[in-house]
């Protein structure tokens, strides 16, 4: 037989024949659905590897198994069971559960949580307590984590979204415990007031995540034990987590954010908006095409930079106040030009601090940057503040 390899169906064939030879199926024939779980858990345990998604549902269908449960309950576990995952995506599942049960309960890892939560659920009642909560949490989730499909009011997105824009994830379980305690206007505090804890702590002064953590399962247990737990009470938790304002204006004032990572340029597009609302009261979208970011000294400098020493370029080019937004076209026509060249461009800008920073500096200098930066350091600490928190920390 003459096989031909430009035959796109003798190929196949070839390839289902290789495949047939290589792979083989094991049949495991058990008396009852008790000893298909334990099969299943056996395999996991010597090698076949499982995620804390498919352990979970495993257990749970066991721990039914084990008593007399009518077959509708089984039923019924498993219709709840497929729509979650089918509202969370077998991906995103594990996350949500370690998120949830960090939200009510004793603290747990990732790597630890399927023994955890083993621990826990014992009975038929514990199966389906623990579906109801998970079911009550979902929707907190989803809204945390994909904020654009949430109906919820603009702020609250507003905040989700920059806690996602900062890879800030520690206060979800909070949040989650929150969202059933708190009323609405407290809940939409506690979000804002994270997002600016998380702007503060984490990306402004680059602190450690285990610490941040902590505090935030503490409030989450707070708000879950106490019925009249208010805003102010998990404020009052989170001051650890929440730099003063003169850490956060020293923080600010020495900051450098690389904008050859796509998540900081839209940090920085961020920050410069902010601060152009504060400063001159006029809001625009951070993320039109209309408007770009400008780095002052160039981020490959020619002729006209001899201010800035070799061995300080990367430093000060991706330090905040070497940057301004300016509209696209004007962007293009400054491109690496010396800044008096540049300077007259800046200064036609129809962004206030853009311009100002024309109209206040005639060179460009180390010395100007750093009390530039000074500048929006002091103008940062009224923009992202917890009256609550830095009141109450002077």
């Amino acid at each position: 037989m003459i096989r031909s390899e430009s035959d796109p169906g003798m190929a196949l064939a070839q390839f289902i024949e290789s495949m047939s030879d290589k792979l083989f199926f094991t049949v495991i024939t058990v008396a009852d659905e008790l000893n298909a779980y334990k099969v299943f858990e056996t395999l996991n345990a010597r090698g076949v590897r499982l995620s804390a998604t498919d352990l979970l549902k495993n257990w749970l269908f066991s721990v039914l198994a084990k008593g007399e449960t009518p077959q509708a309950n089984l039923m019924e576990l498993e219709r709840q069971w497929e729509s979650m995952v089918g509202r969370l995506g077998s991906e995103s599942f594990p996350d949500f559960l370690r998120m949830h049960w960090n939200s009510r309960h004793s603290f747990a890892r990732q790597a630890d949580l399927f023994k955890t939560v083993r621990a826990k659920v014992q009975k038929p009642s514990d199966v389906f307590t623990l579906l109801r909560e998970m079911d009550e949490d979902i929707d907190t989730y989803l809204a945390l984590t994909q904020p654009e499909g949430s109906e919820w009011p603009s702020d609250w997105r507003a905040a989700a979204r920059e806690l996602r824009m900062f890879s800030v994830r520690q206060p979800y379980p909070m949040m989650m415990a929150a969202r059933s305690r708190l009323s609405e206007d407290e809940f939409g505090g506690l979000l804002r007031a994270t997002s600016v804890i998380a702007f503060r702590y984490n990306v402004i002064g680059s602190q450690h995540a285990g610490e941040q953590e902590r505090v935030y399962h503490a409030a989450a247990m707070q708000l879950q034990k106490d019925p009249l737990c208010s805003l102010q009470s998990v404020l009052d938790i989170l001051k650890p987590v929440y730099p003063t304002d003169d850490t956060f204006r020293q923080d600010f004032a020495d900051k450098s954010i690389k904008t050859t990572q796509s998540r900081n340029v839209k940090i920085v597009r961020y920050i410069l908006c902010k601060l152009e609302r504060q400063s001159g009261g006029v809001e625009f979208d951070a993320e039109s095409s209309a408007y770009t970011i400008e780095h002052v000294l160039p981020q490959s400098p020619n002729q006209g930079w001899e201010a800035f020493a070799d061995r300080d370029l990367e430093s000060s080019i991706f330090r905040l106040a070497n940057m301004v937004m300016l509209e696209a076209g004007k962007n293009k026509e400054v491109g690496n030009k010396p800044y008096l060249d540049k300077r007259s461009v800046i200064a036609a800008s129809g962004i206030q601090l853009t311009k100002k920073l024309a109209e206040e500096n005639t060179e460009w200098t180390p010395t100007r940057l750093d009390e530039r930066q000074k500048q929006l350091a002091r103008l940062a600490t009224s923009v992202w503040r917890v009256s609550q928190l830095s009141d109450a920390r002077r």
